[in-house]
């Protein structure tokens, strides 16, 4: 987990937001390797192993898709990853493609619940979650696999708008409806990306849980 994106980082249990507080055991190259996170309000503590955040102890599936440069290049593009400065956030299977994104486009890339096998480092973090577990107006952009059970999907998209700051990028499969708030800007056979346009509403933490669980 690259150190600086800790502060954006917040306790997935039911009470105030607040930051987490880091223990590092081994960092390299600013990514913690191994350490934790506590929270200091509810006292839960998160692990960090081999560079990857366990906000919950799920399972992380195989995709048989394989990471691609023309979509690594629409990503960059579309949510318009242009400064060291910005993040973004890679859900699901659009995780796969954060190592050649990451050669395109210089922001910090953080993928929630990616597909087993891609690691941390080298601007790329990784985390494991049942929720959303980030302040609110945090991040520039996000990218959203609507592959969960569809009360998921929806709480999911909207826990992920809220993330974003003025002007941040969603994309989405075009299945999706564009949630109130968002103003599309481009939409193909396979995906819609929009921008925000107004504060987005503080919720609650959501889960997030794939389709047959």
């Amino acid at each position: 987990m690259f150190i600086p994106l800790v502060d954006i980082l917040r306790c997935v249990n039911a009470h105030e937001e607040t930051w987490l507080v880091a223990s590092i055991e081994r960092s390299e190259n600013r990514f913690i390797v191994d350490g934790t996170l506590g929270c200091p309000i509810c006292l839960a503590e998160y692990p960090i192993r081999d560079g990857i955040v366990f906000f919950a102890d799920r399972a992380r599936t195989k995709s048989n898709a394989t990471p691609s440069e023309p979509e690594a290049v629409r990503l960059a593009a579309a949510l318009n990853l242009t400064e060291p400065r910005m993040t973004a956030v890679l859900h699901g299977k659009w995780g796969m493609h954060a190592h050649i994104l990451r050669g395109i486009a210089p922001a910090q890339l953080i993928l929630l619940n990616p597909p087993l096998g891609l690691a941390s480092g080298d601007g790329v973090s990784v985390i494991v979650s049942d929720a959303v577990p980030f302040a609110q107006r945090s991040v520039d952009a996000a990218a959203f696999d609507g592959s969960l059970s569809p009360d998921a999907r929806d709480s999911t998209l909207l826990a992920l708008q809220q993330t974003l700051r003025n002007n941040g990028r969603m994309l989405a499969t075009e299945d999706l409806a564009v949630p109130d708030g968002l103003t599309e800007l481009a939409r193909d056979d396979d995906v819609w990306v929009a921008e925000l346009n107004a504060a987005p509403t503080i919720s609650r933490p959501v889960p997030l849980q794939r389709k047959g669980r």
